[in-house]
């Protein structure tokens, strides 16, 4: 039966498979509830023994699974190669 939904993109990782990806100093961990999934693009908030005030954004690749991609306080889409409104996206 066809039908007009897009394919589905990947599933959205749980905050343990991306603390599993990133280099988390000791103690910091990602707050489940954070976790945010859009279009291949994965974002969550750690939580710490220190303030912090970042968020870690991760990619997800065809073949090769969810990587880490960086870290910081917001993103700009362009620079990203991202050509539409993404949750996690600056605009100036």
């Amino acid at each position: 039966m066809a039908t007009d939904r897009p394919a589905a993109g990947p599933k959205c990782p749980s905050e343990k498979t991306l603390e599993k990806l990133a280099d988390l100093p000791k103690g910091w961990y990602f707050v489940p509830s954070s976790v945010e999934c859009w279009k291949g693009w994965a974002t969550a908030d750690p939580e710490g023994p220190t303030p912090g005030d970042g968020i870690y954004l991760f990619q997800y690749k065809p073949g090769k699974g969810w990587r880490y991609h960086s870290q910081g306080s917001g993103y700009h889409c362009e620079e990203l190669g991202i050509d539409e409104p993404a949750p996690f996206c600056q605009y100036q």
